[in-house]
């Protein structure tokens, strides 16, 4: 019996020491389809909280991932029985807001230690706002688009991971 409590002393003391932190391969990770981990110190770090105030707000946090591609489209107009050439871009800035399932990893005596990323749970919201001209448009009815002169080339932007509180989007890093 002696030896029993001995070993679960043991046990619970290298528990206590290793759970008061998130496990050293542990790091914030935000994979493709929406899983992945945010360690409880990454999230404190976004909001600017204690320890006692994550603990507080744990079960009311919501992550989103938000990415953003731009698209440039490029063309030229000519003004005919000349050999002005009037070159035209416009970006569509395109954002994506998409949510994210999460549960608050917990250790056994309930401390927050991080959130577990479940993977898109369907709410989300998409942008598209044009900068500049109307694309394959010309300034005035005295040109004329060349043809075969359209380009686009689109750029796609990192997901970026926030956790949201109050309604309130707090960039998270991602390692």
């Amino acid at each position: 019996m002696h030896k029993v409590i001995v070993v679960l002393a043991a046990l619970a003391a290298a528990g206590v020491s290793i759970g008061l932190v998130a496990p050293a391969w542990a790091a914030t990770q935000l994979h493709e389809d929406g899983t992945g981990f945010v360690t409880g110190a990454d999230a404190r770090a976004a909001l600017g909280w204690d320890d006692e105030t994550l603990q507080a707000h744990a079960a009311s946090l919501e992550f989103v991932a938000e990415s953003q591609s731009v698209s440039e489209i490029s063309w030229e107009c000519v003004r005919p029985g000349t050999s002005e050439v009037l070159a035209q871009r416009t970006d569509l800035v395109i954002t994506e807001t998409r949510g994210i399932a999460s549960t608050p990893s917990t250790l056994w005596w309930r401390t927050v230690v991080g959130f577990r990323l479940e993977g898109f749970d369907g709410r989300g919201a998409s942008s598209a706002v044009p900068e500049g001209p109307a694309p394959h448009s010309c300034p005035d009815p005295s040109w004329m688009l060349v043809p075969e002169s359209s380009r686009t080339v689109e750029e796609q932007g990192e997901p970026v991971l926030a956790v949201v509180h109050g309604g309130v989007q707090h960039p998270v890093p991602v390692g």
